[in-house]
């Protein structure tokens, strides 16, 4: 996989891969947690917690422009990264509405899938994992990209949230057979942390308060090396 990173344009990287390095070439506020504490996204008051399943949170970014938004990065001992992205569709962060999460996702899927007009080197097709149900009100889709003899797995699942656009990014080598299980479990985490707030929220009465566990946001002070 890293073989794979090293051979591909950043363009190309972008599309198909976390985007780990791609986003930290952008001018940007950098704001890093430590990565044994939980960290909750001021806008959405999602909290993400410092391990899920194998996955380690390993550092978050924030972005002052909400197209680029924040970025929640964990990693594994095996090396697939799964990265977390909050963000909206234009720089003055109006909510993102439901036809437009839909031509996103669409439009999305289908870059992923045109990167290999873009080199031919490269080649992409949608991969299916038997017994895979996807998780309520989102979109997912596995891709196997292959550049070579080298290929790599990457499952994208993105969801529509308290208007803005919740993206989840996981790429991992097919030779781990195990790995595309615990990125399925990583997503279904996500999932449901989203599925349960909303629903909290359908409860609550529109006027009433919001409480949430003490936890660092990120409000506090830039940083610029990580715990």
């Amino acid at each position: 996989m890293k073989h794979l990173l090293r051979t591909l344009p950043a363009g190309m990287a972008a599309g198909i891969l976390c985007l780990c390095g791609i986003l930290t070439a952008v001018a940007q506020d950098v704001f890093l947690r430590p990565a044994m504490e939980a960290f909750v996204d001021k806008d959405t008051l999602l909290v993400f917690p410092a391990q899920v399943d194998t996955f380690q949170k390993v550092r978050v970014r924030k972005n002052e422009n909400p197209v680029f938004g924040t970025v929640v990065r964990y990693e594994n001992e095996l090396g697939s990264c799964a990265d977390v992205y909050i963000y909206s569709l234009d720089t003055g962060a109006k909510p993102v509405q439901q036809d437009m999460y839909e031509k996103h996702c669409a439009e999305t899927d289908q870059g992923i899938l045109d990167l290999s007009t873009q080199n031919p080197k490269i080649s992409v097709e949608h991969i299916s994992l038997p017994g895979r149900n996807v998780p309520s009100g989102g979109f997912e889709a596995f891709y196997r990209i292959r550049n070579g003899s080298t290929q790599m797995d990457s499952v994208l699942y993105l969801a529509l949230y308290k208007g803005k656009l919740i993206k989840v990014r996981i790429s991992y080598s097919p030779e781990d057979s195990d790995e595309s299980v615990h990125a399925g479990l990583f997503i279904d985490a996500v999932a449901a942390m989203l599925n349960k707030e909303k629903a909290a929220d359908a409860k609550k009465p529109e006027a009433a308060s919001q409480s949430k566990t003490e936890v660092r946001t990120d409000d506090a002070p830039k940083a610029g090396t990580e715990s």
